[in-house]
């Protein structure tokens, strides 16, 4: 019996210490800035909001747009489009690419490469220059290390007509030296270096000034691209799949 006083006495006590406030149980609640129907949107969920205002509208503007906004996500849960499979299978596809886009741009930023002058002078020396360029595309990967069922394709342009990423694996290359295999949706490519060939400058080039700062950029970026693939195929490799055959 002692233990049942025991516990009475305890929750007598610790109702009257709440009742006098010696517990504060309230929450903090923000007040309500905006009613659209029974949607209510709080002045911190507003302020949340407002980070996001486009620089060209007003304040009154955005309020609108918010309106706006909430009518319409009200008339289509009205129409149940919500419980739909196909919205349930969109809302997972952008929840996933999103996912992805995120931790892709946090693992970018996280790589540090070095940009060398050499690198900075080799990308000036081959605006330049005119590449003639041997692009051996194959079915798949087996035949690529093969060299099985290949499909030879000469190029000849200048180096800035060149794609960004048809760029920096030139300038990886001295001539006859070939690329690392290249997967894509049309097939695997390799490029080969057969020449370079100075060309004469034109006046518009003459003008054009060398942008060291915006070069090494786009080499510092492609750098961290390669060595995000680098670390995508290590993570592949240790990884268990398996596929139907």
């Amino acid at each position: 019996m002692k233990y049942i006083y025991y516990i009475i006495a305890i929750m007598v006590i610790f109702t009257g210490m709440a009742a006098y406030g010696l517990f504060d149980t309230r929450l903090e609640i923000s007040k309500p800035f905006l009613s659209i129907n029974d949607r209510i949107i709080s002045e911190d969920e507003f302020k949340k909001m407002l980070v996001k205002k486009s620089s060209h509208m007003s304040r009154e503007q955005f309020i609108e747009s918010v309106i706006d906004r909430q009518l319409l996500i009200q008339e289509a849960i009205k129409t149940e489009i919500n419980k739909e499979e196909s919205f349930r299978r969109s809302v997972e596809n952008f929840y996933e690419q999103s996912l992805i886009k995120i931790f892709l741009d946090r693992k970018l930023d996280s790589l540090l490469v070095d940009v060398t002058n050499d690198e900075i002078a080799k990308y000036e020396a081959f605006i330049q220059n005119k590449l003639f360029l041997t692009k051996m595309i194959y079915p798949s990967l087996k035949d690529a290390q093969k060299q099985t069922n290949e499909t030879i394709e000469k190029i000849e342009a200048d180096f800035m007509d060149l794609s960004d990423d048809l760029k920096f694996i030139v300038l990886n290359l001295n001539p006859g030296e070939s690329s690392k295999p290249r997967p894509t949706d049309f097939g695997v490519f390799i490029y080969r270096l057969e020449d370079i060939q100075k060309k004469e400058k034109s006046k518009k080039d003459q003008m054009k000034e060398f942008d060291i700062k915006q070069v090494s950029l786009y080499i510092q970026d492609k750098k961290k691209e390669q060595l995000l693939d680098e670390w995508t195929e290590k993570i592949r490799e240790s990884a268990e799949i398996w596929r139907v055959k």
